[in-house]
């Protein structure tokens, strides 16, 4: 279930990152996607115990929910969010589930 529910995370991350590179969105739209992104990943279930858990803990520490109607901007994208996700990654491969992404921006 964690790791299925970081897809979904890392499909708003991956679009709004490909909305703003392509032009299609300014930054200030991708920061409101980011947003939406520390809510879904603040419900992602974790178990408290293990690789996955551990990582996805430590991934809402780096980008903790941001509150609707909040303005700022979150950890998602740094360099510390980056190896996370790549530990996710790897952690949810050992586990059995494999990370994927829905692309659905674009022309």
């Amino acid at each position: 279930m964690t790791c299925t529910g970081f897809n979904d995370v890392m499909t708003i991350i991956v679009n709004a990152d490909h909305g703003l590179a392509d032009g299609r969105m300014a930054e200030q739209e991708q920061q409101g996607w980011y947003r939406l992104a520390t809510r879904v990943l603040d419900g992602v279930p974790t178990r408290g115990e293990g690789a996955v858990s551990d990582v996805t803990t430590a991934m809402k520490d780096l980008a903790p929910r941001v509150a609707l109607g909040a303005m700022g901007t979150t950890g998602i994208g740094s360099t510390e969010w980056n190896v996370a996700r790549d530990d996710l990654s790897t952690a949810c491969s050992d586990a059995g589930t494999e990370m994927a992404v829905e692309g659905f921006t674009g022309g």
